[in-house]
């Protein structure tokens, strides 16, 4: 990047005559938006430098919408960074005046605030340090939908290149995020206002702004994932990302159809953000290691004042403390508490039956099936209504005959369906038809051992004569020439799924011909990749 030396000095001119000609593209609403007065905008930047926004967890941009300011960075530009320098964390705001030319960026900036100096050493806007610097930059015009970007670098005046800036611009040209590092190998993150919106910070001078901003930024978010390791947080954030298709941080049931959704759906609200997506991961662990329920399972306390208290009372425990004080507010309610029993419990009152079932099947169909169960059921109630899953095999693996086909019943139809195969030709007519064991249907039935949980339907340790009558007939159900290949439709199994597949809008993965039905053995995925927790 080389800069024109006169045009660099037209435009210093003309920004220190007119400091605000980010005006060029706004809107008639911004143009019409009141300035702060400096000591306003002292008090904003005050607090901002003080939070601390950069180390803080940020949420995704919003998306280019078409917003005039989102296409330039003229303008200027109030710059809070971070800067780490021997271990230690500095904070300091920079003044940028910038004009952009095409894609050419020009201008000149100096501290506010150098990043070691105490707080009381801001500067009011435009009475920065003397140490000028000049820039020089390149607008990166991104491809529709993205996020428009800038490289930036800042020099001493008729020097070389002091710093090197990277920045992206928010949809709304309001703000823009990046990061910078210097000749002395110092680096850091930054968080870029335009000068006439740091009015959106307003709320920031009140304490109950500032803990709105915190619970929506979800400040300290990073003790929760502490309660994981790296390689767990690592494969977590990238199955997220790629499961959040409109990229806003959260995953709505469309992006996630997963059985574990709801569960994780903390504050039934239409998506599950990542301080839920965490939270679900520590209390599921949290569960499966037995610990906590084992020891405080029955305890009849319900609140603590403080994180100290919960530590006294629960010692080895404290980092669970902020999975349970969901407001954020330092202190554990009895309402919270209620809640943060509640979803223990659904980790903890697996049927056992199911978790049977389920391991006679490999993870990775096991998690297929979960998915595509998910995926087309429609109202999250966990049962598969007709209306939603309209297939020519529903009412045969409907077992009960109820008006809807459980997680148990898709199970052993998946089984039976593979075991039709071979359990008639060698078992078709033969007695006895009731074993009071599992040893005695072991011996029995030595090569089809698994199969005694899918006919024992009530858990009881004994397969009655009817129980095995019931399983008799729907597992000689998938040789009979007899039944039914399409619903009342003229639909197949295939053709129920693909259309069921257009109308949701995403795309079946790439499988191998299993039969008409396919139902359950192929999957909806994203890009190629199944979503699942681990």
């Amino acid at each position: 990047m080389k800069s024109n030396p006169s045009r660099l000095t037209v435009v210093i001119l003309l920004l220190a005559v007119s400091p605000s000609l980010s005006a060029v593209a706004q809107s008639d609403a911004d143009t019409e938006k009141q300035p702060l007065s400096s000591e306003t905008e002292m008090a904003i930047m005050r607090v901002m430098n003080l939070e601390n926004r950069i180390q803080t967890r940020q949420t995704v941009p919003v998306k280019k919408t078409g917003n005039e300011l989102a296409d330039h960075f003229s303008g200027t530009w109030i710059c809070f960074t971070t800067m780490r320098l021997n271990g230690q964390l500095g904070r300091g705001i920079m003044e940028i005046r910038l004009e952009q030319d095409g894609d050419e960026l020009v201008g000149e900036g100096a501290q506010l605030k150098h990043p070691f100096d105490p707080p009381a050493t801001i500067r009011p806007i435009g009475t920065r340090s003397a140490a000028v610097s000049d820039f020089i930059g390149q607008f990166k015009k991104a491809p529709k939908g993205r996020h428009n970007m800038v490289v930036i670098e800042r020099q001493k005046v008729d020097g070389p290149t002091w710093a090197t800036f990277t920045a992206v611009m928010a949809g709304d040209g309001r703000t823009a995020r990046g990061t910078l590092v210097n000749a002395g190998g110092n680096y850091g993150l930054m968080f870029m206002v335009r000068r006439e919106f740091l009015s959106d910070f307003h709320h920031l001078l009140t304490e109950e702004g500032r803990r709105a901003e915190a619970k929506r930024r979800w400040i300290g978010i990073e003790k929760l994932e502490l309660a994981l390791d790296t390689e767990i947080m690592d494969a977590a954030r990238i199955r997220w990302w790629r499961a959040d298709r409109n990229k806003d941080g959260k995953l709505q049931y469309t992006e996630f159809p997963h059985p574990d959704w709801k569960r994780a759906n903390r504050n039934n609200d239409d998506a599950v953000d990542w301080a839920e997506e965490v939270s679900d991961r520590v209390l599921k662990k949290l569960v499966l290691e037995g610990d906590f329920l084992e020891k405080h399972g029955s305890d009849s306390q319900t609140q603590w004042p403080s994180i100290y208290a919960w530590g006294v009372a629960r010692p080895g425990f404290e980092q669970i403390f902020y999975f349970i004080d969901w407001d954020r507010d330092g202190k554990i309610t009895s309402a919270e508490y209620t809640a943060f029993e509640e979803q223990l419990s659904a980790y903890d009152n697996a049927d056992p039956h199911i978790a049977q079932m389920e391991a006679a099947f490999s993870n990775e169909k096991l998690t297929k099936a979960r998915e595509m169960w998910a995926a087309l059921d429609k109202n999250r109630d966990n049962i598969w209504q007709y209306d939603e899953f309209p297939h020519p095999d529903w009412k045969r693996a409907n077992r009960d005959g109820d008006d809807g086909l459980s997680w148990k019943e898709e199970l052993a139809d998946q089984m039976l369906r593979r075991q039709s195969k071979t359990y008639p030709k060698k078992y078709g007519s033969t007695t006895p038809k009731e074993w009071p064991t599992q040893e005695a249907w072991n011996k029995d039935r030595p090569d089809f051992q698994q199969l005694f949980t899918f006919i024992d339907w009530d858990h009881d340790g004994v397969i009655t004569v009817a129980e095995y009558e019931v399983f008799d007939v729907q597992i000689k159900s998938y040789t009979d020439g007899s039944w039914p290949k399409t619903n009342e439709q003229g639909e197949s199994g295939m053709e129920v799924f693909k259309r069921l597949a257009r109308l949701s809008h995403r795309k079946p993965a790439r499988h191998k011909k299993r039969g008409s039905r396919g139902r359950c053995l192929g999957i909806l995925r994203k890009n190629g990749t199944a979503i699942s927790r681990p």
